[in-house]
């Protein structure tokens, strides 16, 4: 058959057109890559060019800073650091992070309670994005998982004591201004009310998909109230959804202990980052549920629990966390903890005696 002359027109334009519109969908979004920062891997724009600085690594055209922490008291001296910021709640913002703008800057510190990653740029999406795909060096995700059978499995939830437990740790440490008790709590309940709603709504597809473009970088700059006035996508603080979230943990933790970090200077060997093809996959050493601070309760009368008593306690939980108990040692006010994951891969914690509260990853 013969195809009309005005036909084949027709075709050939729609096929430019498509061709056109993928290509700046492609070019919008911006390709990522994954690369690998002292063990610590993150995707960024595939573009992007780091160099190494004294703290960490830097990137000129996006303006992204990259801070890898191989202990948590490195990323609390980093913490004490700041200044002139203001910690606020982003949209799809990651467990065990909290997020804050400096000047022009979003910046978003993760830690998996071993080591911890920080991450700036002036484009807030990007930032969320790059947040949201952190691998650590045991390979514990820095994203909230997903059900492995939707539909059948219950829709995923962020709880406050559950999945911000080690970043309030490292901010009990800090204790100042900026990083305290009753900013990270009013700010976290944004981040878990957020989340929980798309998850309850059957939207959390949308609403932890990938959001950055190369073309909307946007000068946010910090309000009274602490949030990103000129980007109204990612600061949940301008979400009427969540913009009456419950105002009473803004005065329930005040008095909770800091926890235990490493006596270990940052690490930041190395030269340039390294590209990696592939995500990194593996077991995600899950979060010990409870509040984070490490309360050791011998000059306070409190009476050491007994190992059988801490099994017991900490048991139920670990098991959620398909987390088996290998092994337990009695250190001092401490009680270290060797577990197997699914994989078959070995960590050991660090709990308080007295609490039986989780306190940190320990090394082998």
């Amino acid at each position: 058959m013969k195809l009309n002359s005005h036909i084949i027109f027709l075709i050939v334009i729609v096929g430019i057109i498509t061709a056109g519109v993928v290509g700046a969908t492609l070019l919008s979004n911006g390709p990522m890559k994954q690369v690998d920062f002292d063990g610590i891997k993150v995707n960024v724009p595939s573009d992007a060019n780091f160099v190494k600085t004294n703290d960490g690594y830097a990137d000129s055209k996006y303006g992204i800073a990259i801070h890898p922490f191989k202990d948590n008291a490195s990323a609390s001296n980093y913490l004490k650091s700041v200044t002139g910021a203001s910690v606020i709640a982003l949209k799809n913002q990651p467990p065990q992070s909290v997020a804050f703008v400096q000047g022009d800057d979003t910046n978003v510190l993760i830690t998996n309670g071993k080591e911890a990653v920080a991450l700036g740029a002036k484009d807030q999406n990007l930032v969320t994005d790059m947040a949201n795909s952190v691998v650590f060096s045991n390979h514990q995700k820095s994203v909230k998982p997903k059900p492995v059978v939707p539909g059948i499995a219950p829709p995923p939830h962020l709880e406050i004591h559950n999945d911000f437990y080690l970043i309030k740790a490292l901010v009990l440490q800090v204790n100042n201004d900026i990083f305290n008790a009753a900013v990270f709590q009013n700010n976290t309940a944004m981040i878990v009310d957020g989340y929980n709603a798309a998850s309850d709504q059957g939207t959390l597809d949308q609403y932890t998909a990938s959001e950055f473009t190369q073309t909307a970088s946007s000068n946010a700059s910090a309000s009274s109230n602490g949030a990103v006035a000129n980007n109204a996508n990612t600061s949940l603080l301008d979400n009427p959804q969540v913009s009456n979230v419950v105002g009473f943990l803004s005065s329930g933790d005040s008095n909770a202990g800091s926890a235990a970090g490493g006596d270990a200077a940052q690490s930041n060997g190395g030269s340039v980052p390294s590209v990696s093809g592939n995500d990194a996959s593996g077991s995600s050493v899950a979060s010990i549920s409870g509040d984070s601070g490490s309360s050791s309760g011998g000059d306070s009368g409190q009476q050491k629990l007994s190992e059988n008593e801490f099994k017991e306690l900490i048991k139920p939980e670990l098991e959620k966390q398909d987390l088996t108990i290998k092994d337990i040692d009695e250190s001092g006010d401490y009680f270290i903890v060797k577990v197997k994951d699914s994989t078959g891969h070995i960590e050991k914690m660090k709990f308080d005696a007295f609490t039986g509260q989780f306190i940190e990853y320990i090394d082998s």
